[in-house]
């Protein structure tokens, strides 16, 4: 077995075993990572005898127990699996990201795996219809149709089966069916937990979670962004792989486009149009101002600025995704973390052209009100 997938057969192994309500017998893929690293554990570092132990051990930085070979470049070694008890969120990242694109034999072994690819792929059957119906039959309706259902799922994340019947009863192209199927039921007669700016928490030994804690990690339950849930009949919660890739991130980039709405309320003779998730997402906002020029931007909300700069390109903008200027907008949160974030993106995004910004939340939201400034006085920006 190749070291990677030794990695890849232990964190998988964890998860299901955080998963399950049996904790014995052990899940095989924990059993198999379990063992090859009793065999290959760094030097320095003793097996634990318990699994108490292990689940502690977990938690250290697995460059000071994991074999150097095993561990994926896409890994930062200075976090662990585990955190506070629950899936780090680097092995979170790592498993949505880079796991669920591989082929092998995981995808056939692990339930939790299966699951996982499951959901998502609901989501995607919806995307990829809707690409078509825009292509090849109404763009516009197939563009509002879109919309609306990312919209429900991001601000939704908790919802219940009324909500997304009234919702969608009279929609094209989705069935109420399928987006039922993004959900899953929650257990009554017990509170659950919501934080306005990570959305679903979870709660252990009395501390409340969310998905990101480095990005997010303050959940005092008497802070005003964060708040109890209660049970009621018909609740659903989104499930685990929608959350992760669509939910998340579709907070921050939700916040900015009412940000901007704000801002072409009020100066409506110069912000004439927003779009959001134009072209069914090919970037994540739109903006049209009087002078006719375009923007077009695509929100991050990525921890690692390094990581982040790997994958950017240049925006589409073919037919109506046209634009004069371009934005990678960084959240706030992540720059708090990382001062140098977008001098870092902009060094290290070897693909991205010059011409294309990347600037923070509060920058950007500050270059669309001197442009607008700039229209008042009659000028071009």
């Amino acid at each position: 077995m190749m070291s990677s997938s030794k990695f890849d057969y232990l964190l998988i192994g964890v998860k299901e075993y955080l998963h399950s309500k049996k904790k014995y017998p052990y899940p095989d893929l924990l059993h198999q990572g379990m063992n090859n690293l009793s065999l290959e554990i760094t030097k320095t570092v003793s097996f634990p005898k318990t699994m108490r132990g292990f689940l502690k051990l977990l938690e250290e930085p697995v460059k000071d127990y994991l074999p150097t070979n095993w561990i994926p470049s896409e890994f930062d070694r200075d976090f662990g699996l585990l955190d506070m008890g629950s899936f780090s969120e680097e092995a979170n990242d790592y498993l949505m990201e880079i796991l669920l694109t591989k082929d092998g034999i995981l995808q056939s072994f692990s339930t939790i795996f299966k699951q996982l690819e499951i959901d998502n792929q609901k989501f995607i059957r919806i995307l990829n219809r809707l690409r078509k119906a825009y292509t090849e039959d109404e763009p516009e309706k197939a563009q509002e149709v879109y919309v609306k259902v990312r919209r429900f799922v991001i601000e939704n994340q908790y919802a219940t089966i009324e909500d997304i019947r009234k919702t969608f009863r009279r929609i094209e192209y989705v069935s109420i069916e399928e987006i039922g199927e993004l959900y899953e039921d929650c257990e009554e007669n017990r509170d659950y937990w919501y934080c306005d700016r990570c959305g679903i928490l979870t709660e252990k030994n009395g501390q409340l979670k969310g998905l990101k804690p480095r990005l997010c990690g303050n959940h005092h339950q008497d802070l005003n962004y964060v708040h109890k849930v209660t049970s009621k009949n018909g609740l659903v919660r989104i499930k685990e792989g929608i959350r992760q890739r669509v939910c998340f991130p579709g907070m921050p980039e939700l916040n900015l486009y009412s940000a901007l709405e704000k801002l072409k309320t009020e100066h409506s003779e110069y912000l004439k149009d927003i779009r959001l998730y134009p072209g069914l997402d090919r970037y994540d906002i739109q903006l049209r101002f009087t002078d006719e020029t375009v923007w077009a931007i695509d929100f991050k909300d990525v921890r690692n600025p390094y990581k982040l700069a790997k994958d950017l390109n240049g925006l589409y903008g073919e037919g109506n995704l046209r634009y004069d200027q371009s934005f990678y907008v960084i959240s706030d949160r992540c720059v708090d973390i990382y001062p140098e974030y977008t001098k870092i993106v902009k060094e290290e995004a070897k693909k991205l052209p010059k011409q294309t910004q990347v600037v923070s939340d509060q920058f950007f939201q500050e270059q669309v009100m001197e442009k607008i400034t700039q229209l008042q006085k009659g000028g071009n920006v």
